[in-house]
């Protein structure tokens, strides 16, 4: 009996880790980036997401120095090619514009325009 309590206790450790990890990114910022009002500098960071209300999620940001920020973002699920960050500069500022991951891409809404 505890063997089966056991195995049961460490299926569902192992779903819950699974899913956890479905729904975070690392990602590299080689340049400092605006994302929405927060100035971010160079370094690593951790991205996470709980599950989009219809097109719409809100991103939480983890600092390498342990800081959190959130932000609003698009969500386009569906296999990506690549993973990584595109950045854009408008008037002399540069801001992250999107987050891809293999599963997803997320739009940041900056409310800016992109540069043309």
């Amino acid at each position: 009996m505890r063997r089966i309590l056991g195995f049961a206790l460490l299926s569902i450790l192992f779903s819950t880790t699974v899913m956890a990890a479905q729904n975070s990114q690392t990602f590299y910022l080689a340049t400092p980036a605006r994302a929405g009002n927060i100035q971010l500098p160079r370094g690593i960071y951790e991205v996470t997401w709980s599950a989009p209300s219809k097109s719409r999620v809100t991103l939480t940001i983890k600092t390498e120095d342990k800081k959190t920020f959130k932000i609003l973002s698009r969500v386009i699920e569906g296999k990506q090619d690549r993973i990584g960050v595109i950045t854009s500069v408008v008037d002399g500022v540069s801001y992250l514009q999107e987050l891809h991951t293999s599963n997803a891409k997320f739009i940041l809404q900056n409310g800016i325009e992109g540069a043309k």
